[in-house]
């Protein structure tokens, strides 16, 4: 059974959070190359837009719904938090953004032609019910992508950059998006959770072949964190040592064979 005040709690911490979310690395502006970088990722995984339906599930701001619109999707943004999907609506032209959760989207069957969840599997208190839901939801054939990471260990990068900010002269609160207040109440909700001492690769890849589905790829993402700017900016130092990954899959049913040199799509059922 669903532990409801821990759902309460999510929804009220990332409500706060929405007043500073685009400040964060990989959200709101980011250098032109990342974003082409993350367009490439998505037609990578998920094939050609060509108008197909899409839905980003917790979309937070809709950065992600932005650039699946940008790759030639029909997008539709959704997520629980009200503040952000007021600041996701107010940046984002064409793209309708729904109130729903993560575990239970209300959606129809088979209904996806592509789903999309970045930085959310990790914080779900049901993350087999989530899953459950999402493959419901897809066509068969369609294919889903979680963005994630370990959100709870630090690498020796990480522990390491107050040095390099002192070195620097800077301070980093000053430029930080979360406060150390919301650093607690983080730290805290994260304790509840299935996924509160980390979520790896492995552990997606997992969860995605349990609730059904096939065809699994999954890369990590150092190829869009070489594409930040500055070169030496605390973000892009950040990432050299997070464990930061994209995994994919398809519901059974429609194989979609996809050429990207010959742009060529050809659909067959799977036997």
């Amino acid at each position: 059974m669903l532990n409801c005040s821990v759902k309460d709690d999510i929804r009220d911490y990332w409500s706060v959070r929405a007043k500073t979310y685009d400040r964060s690395p990989g959200h709101g502006l980011m250098a032109p190359r990342e974003a082409a970088a993350w367009r490439t990722l998505i037609r990578r995984h998920l094939g050609p837009g060509e108008g197909r339906r899409a839905l980003d599930l917790g979309c937070g701001t809709g950065a992600m719904s932005r650039l699946m619109q940008k790759a030639g999707f029909a997008v539709t943004g959704l997520d629980f938090a009200g503040s952000m999907r007021d600041r996701a609506r107010a940046t984002s032209a064409r793209i309708a953004f729904i109130a729903a959760g993560a575990e239970n989207t209300v959606e129809p069957d088979s209904h996806y032609d592509a789903i999309i969840a970045r930085n959310l599997l990790w914080t779900l208190p049901d993350p087999e019910a989530a899953l459950a839901d999402w493959f419901r939801i897809l066509k068969p054939g369609g294919r889903l992508l979680v963005i994630d990471g370990d959100h709870a260990r630090q690498s020796l990068i990480e522990r390491a950059l107050p040095w390099f900010d002192r070195l620097l002269g800077r301070v980093q609160d000053s430029h930080s998006p979360v406060t150390p207040a919301q650093w607690r109440e983080h730290w805290r909700i994260m304790a509840q959770l299935p996924f509160g001492t980390g979520l790896r690769a492995r552990d997606a890849a997992r969860l995605l072949s349990r609730a059904g589905f096939t065809e699994l790829r999954h890369e990590n993402l150092r190829a869009i964190h070489s594409r930040r700017w500055p070169l030496f900016s605390r973000a892009r130092l950040a990432a050299l040592g997070q464990h930061r990954f994209a995994v994919s899959a398809s519901k059974p049913g429609l194989e979609v064979v996809v050429s990207f040199g010959e742009r060529r799509v050809r659909e067959e059922p799977t036997r």
